[in-house]
């Protein structure tokens, strides 16, 4: 088939159903597969096959029309593999459900342990007598994210059962300790945390509370796992950490320069927001902050929109970039933010420019009345995807901000709607289609299109080609509206990223735009001396080492 394909004159793609394309690329009648093949230990302890690879996926009901994803995992003893998998059909597009396969290494077709019409699944593993699957569930088949549920499988009697069912936080992963303990990673108040779960009694046990798990293996032989453990101002590197006692071990230590010396520390915040509702968020400080000085403001608001700021390392949108810059910076988890419990990400549903909106504005409102060293007439509000869509919001209805940022934002609930590929994310987040009268109204209520006249704000505008989540045409829309009305505005393209800028140049030119974008519009005009000037920063990145831990440097001039 590859063959014929590179034969073609033509270079037409024909689709009979939806999911044309997902994330940044367009899709192929091929489908992710899993192969098996033994091995046996040979001269010099080279391995040689001793059978032929098989696609264990090809027998199942669905001959072999699985799109598997790379949760998978092998039994100890090597036999059975358990592994997640989507089934193509027309509803692909606005269903996220996928199961947990079980299949016999050795030839038996793979057949679902958890049959039925719930939501994504996640995070297999098996018992160590190979007996039980301890695996992750929402229940919602249209919601991405609804609460992972962790479930029990027992392949003897094919039984399950539901483990701390009344827990409110959502586990991002979950594995055995022994026969009686399960381990589980979560987003708790923008700390991802590990914790002991008693299978019996659902009693949690913390193990690390502080900062950011990330990747978690086993160590064959001990009671301790190997993770990757970062902060906001720790880069990434393993540890080693025992759920005897919680000990952490580092393993590595990849960026030595990059100490709490270099970098700024974070302080939690914590303001009422609408509803009365407790609004979280992180704020750093300047390099030499002096609280009897006056600083401006970047505002930061995450993409998700249910997802959350987490006192984590990364190399994109790294909160200590904009306090190197010399910016207070602030982060905020509105309605919609993960880590606080079901209610409170379930709130923004029907509501994007509604509570977390409000909740934001509410937050800054306080955040100037205690914190007096921030400059009012200094701020500047960044965001991307969902906070791309806030900062268009924000437009239409805030004039507080001197600078706005919108990386990869909404322009128009409706346009998005037809050009993205995860139906089901809006028709859970405006409930339901937008040719259906009753939710075309939701879609036109809270789209940015609507209040575009009222935009006055300065505003870069900064979208990619291979964005195919929210597509160039919604920055492009952006542009055009500000522009046309004569409003000051700057549009930064990519022709080759996606949703994230990844490549080290393109990020080296994004962090330069936005520092002297958000420079430029809230510089301290009492300063006389540089009238009409404005900084520009020279931002220069060692990517020599590994991805998670980037090291910037930055210089304004």
């Amino acid at each position: 088939r590859d063959r014929k394909e590179q034969e073609r004159a033509d270079t037409g793609q024909v689709y009979d159903e939806l999911w044309v394309r997902h994330w940044d690329t367009f899709v192929s009648p091929k489908l992710s597969q899993i192969h098996t093949l033994k091995l046996v230990n040979g001269h010099h302890d080279q391995f040689k096959p001793k059978s032929e690879i098989r696609n264990i996926i090809r027998d199942t009901p669905s001959h072999g029309r699985l799109d598997a994803t790379d949760s998978f995992v092998f039994s100890n003893d090597g036999r059975q593999i358990a592994f997640v998998a989507k089934k193509p059909a027309r509803d692909y597009a606005w269903k996220t459900t996928s199961y947990v396969y079980l299949a016999d290494v050795d030839g038996s077709a793979a057949a679902p342990i958890n049959p039925g019409k719930g939501g994504a699944s996640s995070s297999p593993a098996f018992s160590a007598d190979g007996t039980k699957i301890v695996y992750l569930q929402m229940d919602d088949p249209a919601y991405e994210a609804d609460r992972n549920r962790i479930k029990i499988y027992n392949i003897d009697d094919q039984s399950t059962n539901i483990v701390a069912d009344d827990w409110k936080l959502s586990p991002s992963h979950v594995d055995w300790v022994d026969d009686s303990t399960l381990l589980v990673t979560y987003n708790d108040w923008g700390r991802n945390k590990m914790a002991k779960i008693d299978i019996a009694s659902g009693e949690i046990t913390p193990i690390i509370s502080e900062h950011v798990v990330g990747a978690v293996r086993r160590l064959s032989g001990t009671n301790s796992r190997l993770i990757d453990y970062s902060a906001m101002d720790s880069p990434t590197d393993l540890y080693t950490v025992s759920l005897d006692d919680g000990k952490l071990t580092r393993v590595t230590n990849l960026n030595p320069e990059l100490t709490k010396d270099v970098l700024s520390p974070t302080e939690d915040l914590e303001f009422v927001g609408a509803d009365n509702a407790t609004i979280h968020g992180f704020i750093l400080h300047p390099p030499n902050f002096d609280p009897e000085k006056k600083y401006p403001l970047a505002f930061v608001i995450h993409g998700g929109p249910q997802s959350s700021f987490s006192d984590a390392w990364s190399t994109r949108w790294n909160l200590n970039i904009f306090a190197a810059a010399g910016f207070v910076t602030v982060a905020m988890d509105p309605q919609g933010s993960t880590g606080y419990g079901q209610d409170f990400t379930d709130a923004i549903r029907n509501q994007w420019g509604g509570k977390p909106y409000e909740s934001l504005i509410k937050s800054l409102h306080q955040l100037l009345e205690s914190h007096p060293y921030i400059d009012s007439d200094r701020m500047a509000a960044l965001g991307a995807s969902y906070g791309g869509y806030m900062i268009n919001w924000i437009n239409g209805h805030f004039d507080g901000f001197k600078a706005l940022v919108n990386h990869d934002g909404m322009f128009s609930t409706v346009s998005t709607y037809y050009s993205t590929e995860e139906l089901y994310f809006p028709e859970t987040e405006f409930e339901g289609v937008p040719f259906d009268e009753k939710a075309r109204e939701n879609y036109e209520r809270w789209s940015p299109e609507r209040f575009v006249a009222n935009w006055k704000t300065p505003t870069l505008v900064i979208h990619s080609e291979k964005d195919y989540r929210l597509v160039v045409s919604e920055g492009l829309s952006t542009f055009t509206a500000l522009r046309r009305q004569g409003v000051p505005a700057r549009l930064l393209y990519f022709p080759d990223e996606n949703h994230w800028v990844l490549k080290p140049a393109n990020s080296l030119r994004w962090h330069q735009e936005v520092l002297e974008w958000i420079t430029k519009w809230t510089k301290d005009t009492s300063d006389d001396s540089k009238d009409g000037e404005f900084d520009k920063f020279d931002v220069d990145v060692d990517v020599g080492r590994t991805s998670g831990s980037n090291r910037f440097h930055i210089q304004n001039d």
